[in-house]
């Protein structure tokens, strides 16, 4: 079982509240005899029964589980396999610094990169509903946020969470994030299937001899790395903050603004080695072309498991609870067991 709502936790509060109170009074009742309860030569059910105060019982574990309804219990999910003819894809995203320039707009207001980049997948991953994806986020290290998964929805969630204070190592480490790509689309083994790293970056300042093996690695293995080169050549300041009046703060070094600048020389040599090609995304809606490429790409039937959604119980504790509520109403005050 779980709780959908367990984020509203000041309700933890109310409950061993309702517990003491209740305790308290029995107690207080139960010191009025000149023997008390807790001998041991006392332990029998229809004494201890008869200190309980039955209505404050009832009204309290009503409440009870009228609070716990409120966090919207859930139990009862399901596996379900499901076939689709798909590709796989693994997009890989730059959260340094860098990416938090905005050199983008979506409407009257300016993004980010990687605000940018996230619109991107999702319209994209949105689009192409029978595609196995996974997210690994990268800087100077990379990790894996998602894995390899049919289940959109929460690919979509981790996307929307991923920022640049991921990541506290900086720079751009293109050669270990291809490395942990290609290791998440051979966890399945099936060389058959279409397999595509989509690389969303502004760049490195060089490409070395470490990057250019993993891209060969890569090409090897049969896997096409789409690189999509993100914000402007010409540069743009990185925001660091706002001052007091709301104004933005941008990052200096040695007095001087850092302007972040797209370099897209590392990313075309990647996309060359490995047989596939390279994207400037400068709006966010750059990416039609790359997705006719992929439509072009072999599919292959996918089988995996999702997990269906639990069922919501709620009503059960809320139906438990008025019954209780409804009772302990009922009972006339102190009714003691005879």
């Amino acid at each position: 079982m779980n709780f959908y709502e367990i984020d509203k936790t000041w309700y933890l509060i109310l409950i061993p509240i309702i517990l003491f109170g209740l305790f308290y009074l029995w107690y207080q009742k139960n010191n009025k005899d000149k023997k008390s309860i807790f001998l041991k030569e006392n332990w029998n059910v229809k004494k201890i029964l008869n200190f309980v105060n039955w209505k404050i019982l009832f009204l309290s574990f009503g409440i009870i589980f009228l609070l716990l309804a409120v966090w919207r219990p859930q139990w009862g999910s399901e596996k379900e396999e499901i076939n689709r003819k798909g590709l796989d894809l693994v997009f890989t995203v730059d959260v340094s610094k860098s990416m938090k320039a905005l050199d983008f707009s979506k409407g009257n207001k300016l993004i980010s990169r990687l605000d940018a980049v996230k619109y991107l997948i999702s319209n994209f991953v949105e689009k192409r509903k029978n595609d196995r994806v996974a997210l690994v986020e990268f800087a100077g290290d990379s990790f894996v946020t998602s894995p390899l998964t049919l289940d959109h929805k929460i690919f979509l969630d981790f996307l929307k969470n991923i920022s640049s204070e991921d990541i506290l190592k900086q720079g751009t480490n293109l050669s270990e994030v291809i490395e942990i790509a290609i290791s998440r689309l051979e966890i399945k083994n099936d060389k058959e299937r279409s397999k595509v790293i989509l690389l969303f970056s502004d760049g490195d300042e060089t490409i070395n001899s470490n990057v250019l093996e993993m891209a060969k690695m890569a090409r090897d293995k049969g896997i096409k790395i789409y690189t999509i080169g993100i914000g402007s050549e010409k540069g743009m300041p990185i925001p660091e903050g706002q001052d007091s009046w709301g104004n933005i703060i941008y990052k200096k070094y040695h007095g001087k603004t850092v302007i972040a600048k797209l370099n897209p020389k590392p990313l075309k040599e990647i996309a060359k080695i490995t047989g596939a090609e390279y994207f400037h995304a400068e709006n966010i809606y750059d990416l039609e072309e790359l997705e006719n490429q992929l439509e072009r790409l072999p599919k292959k039937i996918l089988k995996d498991e999702i997990l269906n959604p639990a069922s919501e119980r709620y009503w059960i504790f809320n139906l438990v609870g008025l019954i209780l509520l409804i009772i302990g109403f009922l009972i006339p005050n102190w009714k003691r067991i005879k």
